[in-house]
């Protein structure tokens, strides 16, 4: 594990994901909630499916894929082992220990046989991995012949990083690795994968954050100083006005890959 990968894993704090949790909606670590999902799986059966989750965080996702769309197994891989014990405890309390299980993983070769999954997933996660091209090769050999990949991330534009970007993605207490959605796909080809298609999501993404920004320096903000304290509070006003923004520039640019390991792989 990287320095940058282990900051990560350290990252998610229980404060951290109830501050996600509460912007973003119960489960998720990541916008968009069950709309997004659906949109990601738009046309593909999931029924029936064995499902890897790679970067499942809290496991809201892996709710919905069998809750609402029929997956027969989801297995949740994530290196945060926090967010994984969240996870473990809403199966528990919903009933799925037999459809869901969460495993801690650390970033490289995934601890999974080849051709083990009928589908692997991804939402928002690939961008904290400094070697994505390792990333999609243990994708694609863990996913079974004919699987599809179905990936949502952060990727940047093409153009050069505005200033606020630059702050925003190489520097403070987090900071990512950003991809363009087209280099995504190219890691997807590289792999193995094919019937590529990809879906730029900064239109959407573009009112989503300006609509975080309005509900967390208004009807949320009293909620986060009872909760966090008014500096903490303060902060994630200002987080939300610098995402919305990005998005405005063009620069934060959310975005699907899907594709498909080829039949007779």
């Amino acid at each position: 594990m990287t320095a940058q990968e282990l900051q990560h894993a350290l990252y998610y704090t229980d404060a951290l994901l109830e501050n996600l949790q509460l912007r973003w909606g119960e489960g998720f670590l990541s916008p968009g909630g069950a709309p997004e999902l659906a949109r990601m799986l738009a046309g593909l059966d999931v029924g029936g499916r064995a499902v890897l989750d790679l970067g499942c965080g809290i496991g809201g996702y892996d709710v919905l894929l069998v809750e609402e769309h029929g997956a027969a197994h989801v297995t949740g891989a994530d290196i945060d082992a926090a967010s994984l014990a969240q996870a473990e405890a809403t199966a528990r309390r919903r009933g799925l220990q037999d459809s869901l299980d969460f495993r801690h993983v650390d970033p490289g070769p995934l601890p999974f046989a080849d051709a083990t999954f009928g589908m692997v997933f991804s939402k928002d996660s690939i961008v904290d991995l400094t070697d994505k091209a390792q990333a999609f090769a243990e994708l694609y050999r863990v996913a079974a012949p004919g699987a599809p990949i179905v990936v949502s991330d952060w990727f940047r534009s093409a153009e050069p990083f505005t200033p606020e970007m630059r702050d925003w993605a190489t520097e403070g207490d987090e900071t990512y690795e950003m991809d363009t959605l087209e280099s995504a796909a190219e890691y997807v080809r590289v792999a193995g994968f094919t019937d590529i298609s990809l879906d730029d999501r900064n239109a959407w993404f573009r009112d989503y954050a300006r609509d975080e920004y309005e509900r967390l320096k208004g009807p949320l903000f009293d909620t986060y100083v009872a909760r966090f304290g008014e500096a903490q509070a303060e902060q994630s006003v200002e987080n939300a006005r610098i995402r919305a923004l990005l998005a405005d520039q063009g620069q934060l640019r959310p975005g699907h890959v899907r594709a498909r390991k080829p039949a007779a792989a």
